[in-house]
């Protein structure tokens, strides 16, 4: 059975949530104000319940006047953004947002797994040390987790630029 946790900002926005799922989910509230978590366990129809899931979010996040929720996927999190522009009964332009959201998510968390590993050999850290050292970096830089996270992969690839140029010139 596979479960999904979404993060509400608040019990109220959670119970919300959950009235709006309907038959087919099993959800549980966990937590409480400030951070609400609702874990969601879904059946073997796994793909027709996520559209279904997404569906309910986007009408969730709208109708809440809500700009964001965080969703957990296992170890992952991700954070859907609140459509713009579209209306919320339109389940095919909403899907491709979705999917485009959860795509740039993904391809944003390959640089940031890459930069975790680039830093947790440099110091000798563990790869979660790595993860916190640079979520605690980008925040007191004010700047994106993927942005540093950009940069660290680049000093490699700078500095293996440097290194085939020396045995150029060697």
């Amino acid at each position: 059975m596979d479960v999904i946790r979404v993060r509400a900002p608040s019990t109220a926005h959670a119970q919300r949530l959950i009235a709006s799922l309907g038959a087919g989910f099993s959800a549980n509230l966990d937590g409480g104000d400030p951070s609400t978590e609702v874990e969601l366990r879904l059946d073997s129809e796994t793909a027709k319940k996520v559209v279904e899931l997404f569906n309910a979010l986007g009408l969730w996040l709208s109708e809440g006047g809500l700009d964001a929720c965080q969703i957990g996927f296992g170890e992952r999190t991700y954070t859907m953004l609140a459509s713009k522009g579209r209306e919320a009964s339109d389940p095919t332009g909403f899907l491709l947002e979705r999917t485009i959201q959860l795509q740039t998510a993904l391809d944003s968390r390959v640089v940031i797994e890459q930069a975790k590993g680039i830093l947790a050999e440099r110091e000798s850290i563990s790869p979660d040390e790595a993860f916190n050292e640079m979520r605690r970096q980008a925040r007191s830089q004010r700047m994106k987790l993927h942005d540093l996270a950009a940069g660290v992969v680049a000093t490699v690839s700078k500095h293996e630029e440097d290194r085939s140029q020396d045995k150029l010139f060697s």
